[in-house]
Protein backbone atom coordinates (compact mmCIF):
# COMPACT_ATOMS: atom_id res chain seq x y z
CA UNK A 1 0.00 0.00 0.00
CA UNK A 2 1.72 3.37 -1.47
CA UNK A 3 0.45 6.52 0.38
CA UNK A 4 1.20 9.36 -1.32
CA UNK A 5 1.20 11.80 1.10
CA UNK A 6 4.32 9.76 2.82
CA UNK A 7 7.31 11.61 1.35
CA UNK A 8 5.85 14.95 1.72
CA UNK A 9 5.35 14.13 5.24
CA UNK A 10 8.44 12.98 5.89
CA UNK A 11 10.34 16.13 3.85
CA UNK A 12 8.41 18.19 6.14
CA UNK A 13 9.09 16.33 9.49
CA UNK A 14 12.73 16.16 8.58
CA UNK A 15 12.85 19.90 7.70
CA UNK A 16 11.34 20.96 10.61
CA UNK A 17 13.50 18.65 12.57
CA UNK A 18 16.43 20.22 11.77
CA UNK A 19 15.49 23.82 11.94
CA UNK A 20 14.23 23.31 15.66
CA UNK A 21 17.57 20.85 16.32
CA UNK A 22 19.75 24.00 15.00
CA UNK A 23 17.44 27.34 16.22
CA UNK A 24 17.34 25.48 19.40
CA UNK A 25 20.86 24.84 19.91
CA UNK A 26 22.29 28.58 18.69
CA UNK A 27 19.58 30.11 20.64
CA UNK A 28 20.33 28.07 23.79
CA UNK A 29 24.20 28.92 23.20
CA UNK A 30 23.74 32.53 22.78
CA UNK A 31 21.44 32.27 25.90
CA UNK A 32 24.47 30.60 28.06
CA UNK A 33 26.82 32.70 26.06
CA UNK A 34 24.71 36.30 27.74
CA UNK A 35 23.81 34.50 30.51
CA UNK A 36 27.75 33.94 31.34
CA UNK A 37 28.70 37.41 30.16
CA UNK A 38 25.86 38.56 32.85
CA UNK A 39 27.81 36.47 35.16
CA UNK A 40 31.30 37.56 34.52
CA UNK A 41 29.65 41.68 34.66
CA UNK A 42 28.10 40.76 37.79
CA UNK A 43 31.17 39.24 39.62
CA UNK A 44 33.13 42.23 38.45
CA UNK A 45 31.08 44.51 39.90
CA UNK A 46 30.71 42.35 42.98
CA UNK A 47 34.54 42.26 43.13
CA UNK A 48 34.51 46.26 42.55
CA UNK A 49 31.95 46.72 45.23
CA UNK A 50 33.87 44.73 47.74
CA UNK A 51 37.39 45.93 47.15
CA UNK A 52 35.26 49.68 47.89
CA UNK A 53 34.07 48.02 50.69
CA UNK A 54 37.20 47.13 52.55
CA UNK A 55 39.10 50.54 51.20
CA UNK A 56 36.34 52.49 53.43
CA UNK A 57 36.55 49.69 55.95
CA UNK A 58 40.85 50.67 55.69
CA UNK A 59 39.98 54.62 55.95
CA UNK A 60 37.20 54.37 58.84
CA UNK A 61 40.10 52.73 61.01
CA UNK A 62 42.66 55.14 59.94
CA UNK A 63 40.11 57.79 60.48
CA UNK A 64 39.59 56.29 64.09
CA UNK A 65 43.16 56.06 65.13
CA UNK A 66 44.14 59.54 63.66
CA UNK A 67 41.15 60.58 66.26
CA UNK A 68 42.30 58.19 69.30
CA UNK A 69 45.62 59.85 68.58
CA UNK A 70 44.37 63.66 68.27
CA UNK A 71 41.88 63.38 71.81
CA UNK A 72 45.09 61.45 73.68
CA UNK A 73 47.03 64.71 72.67
CA UNK A 74 44.14 67.27 73.70
CA UNK A 75 43.54 65.42 77.33
CA UNK A 76 47.33 65.91 77.50
CA UNK A 77 47.35 69.62 76.53
CA UNK A 78 44.51 70.14 79.46
CA UNK A 79 46.16 68.27 81.70
CA UNK A 80 49.15 70.66 81.03
CA UNK A 81 46.81 73.47 81.32
CA UNK A 82 45.35 72.77 84.35
CA UNK A 83 48.02 72.09 86.15
CA UNK A 84 49.33 75.95 84.48
CA UNK A 85 45.60 77.28 85.62
CA UNK A 86 45.79 75.59 88.98
CA UNK A 87 49.55 76.92 89.66
CA UNK A 88 48.13 80.31 88.46
CA UNK A 89 44.95 80.08 90.81
CA UNK A 90 47.41 79.11 93.92
CA UNK A 91 49.70 81.85 93.33
CA UNK A 92 46.88 84.44 93.08
CA UNK A 93 45.41 82.83 96.20
CA UNK A 94 48.54 83.16 97.83
CA UNK A 95 49.02 86.76 97.11
CA UNK A 96 45.25 87.51 98.18
CA UNK A 97 46.43 85.77 101.19
CA UNK A 98 49.61 87.73 101.39
CA UNK A 99 47.78 91.36 100.44
CA UNK A 100 44.88 90.28 103.56
CA UNK A 101 47.57 88.98 106.09
CA UNK A 102 49.51 92.50 105.95
CA UNK A 103 46.68 94.56 105.49
CA UNK A 104 44.93 93.16 108.91
CA UNK A 105 48.59 93.98 110.40
CA UNK A 106 48.44 97.39 109.22
CA UNK A 107 45.17 97.93 109.97
CA UNK A 108 44.63 96.52 113.71
CA UNK A 109 47.77 99.12 114.20
CA UNK A 110 45.98 101.47 113.20
CA UNK A 111 42.46 101.04 114.28
CA UNK A 112 42.74 98.08 116.51
CA UNK A 113 41.27 94.46 116.43
CA UNK A 114 37.75 95.56 117.25
CA UNK A 115 37.46 97.63 114.77
CA UNK A 116 39.60 94.35 112.51
CA UNK A 117 36.39 92.39 112.92
CA UNK A 118 33.94 94.81 112.05
CA UNK A 119 35.65 94.91 108.79
CA UNK A 120 35.55 90.95 108.53
CA UNK A 121 31.93 91.36 109.11
CA UNK A 122 31.11 93.51 106.70
CA UNK A 123 33.10 90.85 104.08
CA UNK A 124 30.74 88.34 105.57
CA UNK A 125 28.14 90.60 104.56
CA UNK A 126 29.14 91.67 101.27
CA UNK A 127 30.06 87.97 100.30
CA UNK A 128 25.90 86.76 101.97
CA UNK A 129 24.94 89.56 99.44
CA UNK A 130 26.76 88.14 96.26
CA UNK A 131 25.42 84.71 96.86
CA UNK A 132 22.11 85.94 97.28
CA UNK A 133 22.53 88.06 94.10
CA UNK A 134 23.74 84.72 92.77
CA UNK A 135 20.96 82.33 94.18
CA UNK A 136 18.28 84.75 92.57
CA UNK A 137 19.93 84.84 89.16
CA UNK A 138 19.46 81.53 88.64
CA UNK A 139 16.11 81.29 90.03
CA UNK A 140 15.27 83.74 87.22
CA UNK A 141 17.08 81.66 84.55
CA UNK A 142 15.07 78.92 85.66
CA UNK A 143 12.08 80.80 85.19
CA UNK A 144 12.94 82.18 82.23
CA UNK A 145 14.15 78.60 80.47
CA UNK A 146 10.64 77.12 82.08
CA UNK A 147 8.65 80.06 79.74
CA UNK A 148 10.72 79.40 77.00
CA UNK A 149 10.25 75.52 76.47
CA UNK A 150 6.21 76.77 76.86
CA UNK A 151 6.51 78.86 73.67
CA UNK A 152 8.66 76.21 72.16
CA UNK A 153 5.34 74.28 72.73
CA UNK A 154 2.88 76.32 71.86
CA UNK A 155 4.65 77.11 68.49
CA UNK A 156 4.80 73.70 67.91
CA UNK A 157 1.42 72.62 68.63
CA UNK A 158 0.38 76.22 66.41
CA UNK A 159 2.61 74.58 63.44
CA UNK A 160 0.88 71.20 63.33
CA UNK A 161 -2.50 73.08 63.54
CA UNK A 162 -1.36 75.06 60.71
CA UNK A 163 0.17 72.33 58.60
CA UNK A 164 -1.89 69.16 58.94
CA UNK A 165 -4.41 69.84 62.21
CA UNK A 166 -7.23 71.52 60.27
CA UNK A 167 -7.07 68.45 57.43
CA UNK A 168 -8.26 66.16 60.05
Amino acid sequence: MYLPYLPLLDLFHTTLLANDVDYGISEGVKSLTDSLEASRTASKGLSKSIENIQHDGLDVAQHQANERIRARREAEFKKEQALIKALKQWQHNKQISDEEAKLKIDFVKKHGAKEWEAVLKIKVDIENLRKKDNEEYQHDLKAVKRLQFWCFIVAAVVAWYATWGYKW
